[in-house]
């Protein structure tokens, strides 16, 4: 199978229908190709980076217009195909030349692994072994067709954890945020996979600008399984920085030293996507000390953060989600955070237009090598003019800072209403504020809405205001829902009532006042002291 040539990416067509097509069938015009259509939610995230990395590769537009072009007029599939031919070699599953995203040799000695260890969330040999695995079980995967092996093949090695001694991470480390520009359902635009997937292609000067050395342009500079592999082992291995490899390595790291068994001719279904294959894949051989990308890669779907020691290091997903406090850091830059370069192009772009767009966002939160959950939200993008950027900016970290404010006073009066010695209760209580994020999330995104044009005549102080009764009002409506189910048998009325009288003080706190800009009523004066006889 030839990931270019053969169909196998799934999708979802304006019909309803459901097919498997070529990566240059995205732009067929007779029943076009709406969304993607994986069986798993990480696979889907995969299969949009990899469109990404192959029109970026294969078809970079050489200027702005040209990119403009192809997004208001796609291009036929006949001309994507023309593009992605010469690439042909690089994406066969087993190619003389290279097999995609596989070790170049034959890894002699390998142990083997059954193929559901593809998959980022499956339980590890030491889980297993220990009888750990309550929520996701072993046996669960044992034999996947082709085309799903090839995409939890591109995933592991897209978002690699750390996998053991020498088993080394993604080129962003593992389980990255991926943070791309998508085409908003009320766009002027159609809202088609192709656009949505050519939104984040950089044009040929930004692509110059990413990390890396353009002027290394053989196969193995951007794909480096058409070469022997740089293994990284601590005596004579070696690290792969970013002057080692070509930009364009980023969309196609392979930290993982992998060999499929793609030899098969098992029948049945695919135990993913329950298709019929005569092919089916059962095992793969790994081997430690792959390709150890270190140095200051900075991969354009991704944002990044300053540490302490003046290095930026990729986001990563965190335990509770992605919520609107996120928001503003994932497409705004600060001193200590920086969005994407896709989206620091849209930025640029909205300045020229003004087409309804969204961030879609997801990735893994991993602990070490386990998977705790897979993420994944749509924000809106506003266009904010220059000249009240600043101050958008300043507004919207007030309202997001005073929603977490009041998410701890929920959190901690609700403790207070449940336990007579909340310091000493154990448990978590994280769900809490997640309540309290979902239930002002909607209100949230119309206060920030409002403060562009509010920012503009003078009047912001009413968004303050008004943000201010939306946190205060969800804060004593979950306050008295989930005090009402704390434990019964000691339940505690009293208790309860003052914990809620706390909640309310707090709501009015003299913090509270002056970051919203509420009115602080003056003390009366006392009454004047009789003078002495």
């Amino acid at each position: 199978m030839n990931l270019i040539n053969d169909p196998w990416i799934p999708i979802r067509r304006k019909s309803g229908a459901k097919a498997l097509i070529a990566p240059w069938q995205l732009t067929e015009a007779d029943d076009p190709v709406i969304a993607l259509n994986a069986p798993r939610p990480d696979f889907n995230g995969a299969l949009m980076q990899f469109l990404i990395g192959l029109l970026q590769t294969a078809a970079t537009p050489a200027s702005h217009d040209q990119w403009l072009d192809w997004l208001e007029e796609p291009p036929t599939p006949e001309i994507l195909k023309a593009h992605f031919e010469s690439y042909a070699d690089a994406f066969a599953l087993q190619g003389d030349k290279g097999s995609f995203m596989q070790d170049f040799e034959p890894l002699e000695g390998a142990g083997f692994n059954g193929i559901a260890e593809l998959l980022i969330d499956s339980p590890g040999g030491n889980t297993v072994k220990e009888n750990k695995d309550h929520f996701i079980k072993r046996g669960r995967v044992e034999q996947v067709c082709p085309c799903c092996a090839a995409t939890a093949l591109f995933s592991l090695q897209t978002n690699a954890p750390s996998g053991g001694q020498g088993h080394r991470t993604s080129l962003r480390g593992g389980g990255p945020l991926t943070t791309l520009v998508v085409l908003d359902e009320n766009s002027d635009l159609p809202n088609d996979l192709w656009r949505s997937v050519w939104l984040n292609v950089l044009e040929q000067q930004a692509l110059n600008a990413l990390t890396g050395d353009k002027d290394k342009t053989e196969l193995a500079d951007i794909f480096p399984w058409m070469a022997k592999t740089r293994t990284s082992e601590k005596d004579s291995g070696k690290e792969t920085t970013p002057l080692d490899v070509n930009p364009l390595q980023m969309y196609w790291g392979m930290p993982r030293r992998i060999r499929v068994q793609w030899q098969s001719e098992l029948s049945g279904h695919c135990d993913l996507c329950n298709a019929a294959s005569d092919a089916l894949v059962t095992q793969y051989q790994s081997k430690n000390y792959g390709v150890n990308y270190v140095g200051a890669w900075q991969h354009p779907l991704s944002p990044y953060s300053l540490n302490k020691t003046g290095d930026l290091l990729p986001q990563h997903p965190q335990p509770g989600g992605m919520t609107y406090q996120h928001w503003l850091g994932l497409f705004e830059d600060s001193e200590s955070q920086f969005s994407a370069v896709v989206v620091k192009r849209y930025r640029l772009l909205a300045n020229e237009w003004d087409e309804q767009l969204r961030l879609y966002t997801f990735g893994y939160d991993m602990d070490n090598m386990k998977a705790r959950c897979w993420y994944e939200t749509t924000f809106p993008l506003y266009t904010i003019p220059e000249t009240i950027r600043p101050d958008f900016t300043k507004r919207v970290q007030v309202l997001t800072e005073a929603s977490a404010e009041f998410a701890s006073f929920v959190r901690s009066c609700v403790k207070d209403a449940w336990f007579k010695r909340p310091g000493d209760a154990k448990g978590d209580v994280s769900f809490l504020t997640q309540s309290f994020y979902q239930h002002t999330e909607i209100a949230f995104y119309q206060a920030a809405k409002a403060l562009q044009t509010k920012l503009v005549d003078g009047t912001d102080q009413t968004v303050l205001h008004s943000w201010h009764d939306t946190l205060r009002k969800a804060a004593l409506d979950l306050f008295d829902y989930w005090a009402a189910r704390g434990d019964i048998a000691q339940a505690n009325p009293r208790r309860v009532a003052d914990a809620r009288n706390k909640l309310l003080a707090l709501c009015y706190s003299k913090k509270i006042k002056e970051a919203l800009q509420l009115p602080i009523k003056e003390k009366k004066a006392g009454k004047p002291k009789k003078e002495a006889a």
